[in-house]
């Protein structure tokens, strides 16, 4: 188990890494001149922060893979939350962006609930490989869930149809997450050539592509405050509730253990609520001169 959050929390920083790079570099190339949409894309490609970030993006799916077959989901994915702190750090580090008290105490509650998520609830590994029946049963009701999620984010308020499309979009990667862990399992038990002939593997890319379209979904849609809090809240508790459906993950099942586990779930949902909206803005090419190294007279 604590091989699985260390390499959660790996997979946290790396992916937080990787996320201030490529955005760092989508500032530079976007703020030196307009350009078309075309040519902007492939700048980034040669720009070494976008690829150093592409290779920490790939480290965090590696990191978290690994994550998942050495501990369950309901350890996992809550774990990933901390990705939101790593990225204030890196504000604070890189860009030395003055952070408010209050966006700390909420950094703080996120750390608190999680802490006592992982001792309340004690997740174990799950005791069972789930068959056919049990995974169309889940994608099933998943799949649902997000068409009724997708559909009722036509109408309303632009920070409403972004919470909304967070929300989608997290049930469609805690179901990705679910594929992956299905899918280290398969490689490390028939390798390469195993995993290549089983189902899990190319459903892990259906869901992963999925996931990527609805996000880009959800930033386009309305306030990234909305969008960011919905899906790293519900991430993890559909990531929970399918880690118990499918793998028959343990929790702790006690009347005191089962109040404790949802009010520390509870202080989570809240700090990340806050965190995701107390936090700095979205850099821009004025935080990008504050950068410490130059090269060429240009930040990096």
């Amino acid at each position: 188990m604590l091989a699985a959050i260390v390499f959660a929390i790996v997979s946290a920083l790396s992916n937080a890494c990787g996320a201030v790079l490529q955005r760092l570099a989508v500032v530079d190339r976007t703020s030196a001149t307009a350009r078309p949409a075309w040519r902007t894309a492939i700048d980034l490609v040669r720009q070494p922060a976008w690829l150093l970030g592409a290779l920490f993006l790939v480290g965090a799916f590696a990191f978290q893979a690994l994550a998942l077959y050495f501990g369950p989901l309901s350890v996992v994915q809550p774990v990933l939350v901390l990705e939101l702190i790593v990225t204030l750090g890196l504000r604070v580090f890189l860009l030395h962006d003055d952070i408010a008290f209050r966006t700390w105490s909420a950094a703080l509650m996120i750390c608190l609930g999680l802490a006592a998520f992982l001792v309340v609830a004690s997740p174990g590994e799950g005791t069972e490989v789930p068959d056919a029946g049990q995974w169309i049963r889940a994608v099933s009701t998943r799949g649902l869930a997000v068409l009724v999620l997708l559909l009722l984010s036509r109408y309303g308020t632009p920070a409403r149809r972004a919470a909304l499309f967070g929300a989608a979009t997290a049930v469609v990667w805690s179901v990705d997450a679910a594929f992956v862990k299905q899918t280290v399992d398969v490689l490390a038990h028939g390798g390469v050539p195993g995993l290549l002939t089983h189902w899990p593997f190319y459903a892990m890319i259906v869901t992963g592509v999925l996931g990527t379209v609805l996000l880009q979904g959800a930033y386009a849609v309305g306030p990234l405050a909305a969008s960011q809090a919905t899906l790293l809240i519900v991430d993890p508790l559909a990531s929970i509730a399918l880690g118990v459906e499918l793998f028959r993950e343990q929790l702790s099942t006690g009347p005191w253990y089962v109040l404790g586990a949802v009010g520390s779930l509870a202080v989570l949902t809240a700090g990340v609520a806050a965190l995701s909206i107390w936090a700095p803005p979205v850099m821009t090419a004025e935080e990008l001169a504050r950068l410490p190294v130059q090269t060429a007279g240009r930040p990096v």
